[in-house]
């Protein structure tokens, strides 16, 4: 052989030598085998939430009415409050849904305690709001959709849905079940003038007394 071709280089080397190849192709296997089983393997990757969510209730406001009375204000207070990236508000009709992004590495707990305080000192909101639920949101895995319908009316639908809901719910194996994409429930209560008068009432007092059991009942 050739000067010029023992001086080719690694390939020519392993050329002439083939048990070198062989080994170095024995050590490759056995090292992907060995670093394929340290790789962590997960169905759902863990994750953590980096939001705080602001709601609020006003019954039977439209979203306009929602957007000014009750949105503005929450989001001025949350301004200058540090370790906020982001805020994303939504106006619908009887209620507002403000969700604040976190920036990343800052104290979940810290901010969110900031964010519950600077609600708390909100003093604008309409006398019909009702009280507002800060959330610091946790995680959450969607498994399973599940939909219910059928040719029936709104309210047996709905009563449909709670009871697959509370089947579900009697599985050890499941730890939250939600339910969306139906409209709350609601009471309707009519009081003739003349029984008000009896009573000395009038319908604001009430429809205050009716929102201050239900309050009490959801808190």
């Amino acid at each position: 052989m050739s000067p010029r071709l023992r001086s080719a280089g690694p390939i020519a080397w392993m050329a002439r030598h083939s048990v070198a190849p062989n080994l170095l192709m024995l050590v490759l296997i056995l090292g992907g085998l060995f670093m394929s089983a340290q790789i962590r393997q997960e169905l759902f990757p863990s994750y953590e939430m980096q939001t705080v969510s602001v709601s609020v209730s006003l019954p039977g406001a439209t979203p306009e009415e929602v957007e000014q009375s009750v949105i503005l204000a929450i989001e001025e207070e949350l301004r200058p409050i540090q370790g906020i990236d982001k805020v994303v508000a939504t106006a619908r009709e009887g209620s507002a849904s403000v969700v604040a992004e976190l920036d990343p590495g800052e104290d979940r707990q810290l901010v969110y305690d900031n964010i519950q305080q600077a609600v708390a000192r909100i003093t604008t909101f309409p006398d019909d709001a009702e009280r507002p639920r800060v959330t610091l949101d946790a995680r959450r895995r969607e498994v399973v959709k599940l939909h219910v319908h059928g040719d029936v009316d709104a309210r047996s639908l709905r009563m449909a849905a709670e009871h697959v809901r509370s089947v579900l719910l009697q599985q050890p194996e499941i730890s939250q079940v939600d339910l969306t994409g139906s409209p709350d429930l609601e009471i309707h209560v009519e009081i003739g003038q003349a029984t008000l008068r009896a009573h000395g009432l009038t319908l604001g007092e009430v429809a205050a007394t009716i929102r201050a059991a239900a309050l009490e009942r959801g808190g």
